[in-house]
């Protein structure tokens, strides 16, 4: 069966194609700032606990909590545009058809 850009459920599925990259990117740098912060709020820690770091060169931060709460952010923080990138098309395929999912592809 033929695709016809003229159907409204083809058109639908364009826009929706067009809209899911932006989403996708506005997620990304949100998480991104999200784990920019934690990360921020973790070295900020570790100078008020230990304010030698600044100044003795034989005191080290803590480079593990650093690996950590990076890590651990990225992966919190990216869950929601991955589940986005993989459900968008089987959400559109199931709830418009293959037509519209064409048109979104």
């Amino acid at each position: 069966e033929e695709v016809d850009l003229l159907r409204p459920v083809v058109v639908c599925g364009l826009l929706i194609g067009a809209l899911v990259p932006y989403v996708f990117a506005a997620l990304t740098m949100l998480s991104v700032n999200k784990a920019a912060q934690d990360m921020m709020w973790e070295v900020r820690r570790q100078f008020v606990d230990n304010p030698e770091i600044l100044t003795d060169p034989d005191e080290f931060p803590d480079y593990e909590r650093c690996i950590d709460v990076s890590a651990t952010s990225a992966l919190q923080e990216m869950l929601l545009p991955g589940l986005l990138a993989l459900f968008s098309p089987l959400v559109v395929g199931f709830l418009f058809g293959s037509h519209s999912l064409v048109g979104m592809l």
